[in-house]
């Protein structure tokens, strides 16, 4: 059964109007049997509270708002086998919790990385003015598509996407050359 939710916004819950258990839990087993009435109605009740939480968590709308989205889509997506322990409210509020948490340590970890190559390519300075020569030496030895092909990925960090759009070719040919290019160059650069 497809899923056809026509709110886009919510109507405004009132902050004092929480369900009962026996009530949620009616949810729960007309949302398990496929019905978006219920589905809908468990969404409205929840979403603005489930945003602000998420909100105190992430700081930024748009990141509170996808995190409650995903919850709820997980639910429909999975609507047949879904069973929350305990109550529906904590269970809403515990994924929407652990999503943001998600989010954060995945934000964490990528700002960790841009350090650390940052503090990579700072050690590497005095050994990189060797390494560029052979690096621009093997790419000069390319063939001139996949040598511009690596020079766009490598150092202009354009995406695979990217590049095939500025050279009018498709990502998988972009792949390919990029593949072939680095395996040249891993070779030329270790015998150096």
């Amino acid at each position: 059964m497809a899923l056809e939710l026509h709110f886009a916004h919510p109507t405004p819950a009132a902050w004092d109007d929480v369900r009962t258990d026996a009530e949620e839990r009616a949810w729960v087993e007309r949302i398990r049997a496929g019905d978006p009435a219920a589905f809908e109605a468990l969404y409205r009740a929840y979403w603005e509270r489930l945003y602000a939480f998420a909100f105190r968590y992430l700081r930024s709308k748009e990141d509170a708002e996808e995190i409650v989205q995903e919850v709820f889509f997980r639910i429909w997506r999975r609507h047949a086998h879904w069973v929350p322990a305990g109550a529906v409210r904590n269970y809403l509020y515990l994924a929407v919790r652990n999503a943001a948490h998600d989010r954060l340590e995945r934000a964490a970890v990528a700002r960790r990385r841009r350090v650390g190559q940052r503090e990579l390519a700072a050690e590497i300075d005095l050994e990189d003015a060797d390494l560029a020569a052979a690096v621009e030496r093997a790419l000069a030895e390319l063939p001139s598509k996949r040598s511009t092909i690596c020079k766009l990925r490598l150092i202009n960090e354009l995406s695979y996407a990217e590049i095939a759009e500025r050279l009018d070719i498709s990502e998988k040919t972009v792949e390919t050359q990029l593949a072939r290019g680095l395996k040249f160059l891993r070779e030329r650069i270790t015998r150096a």
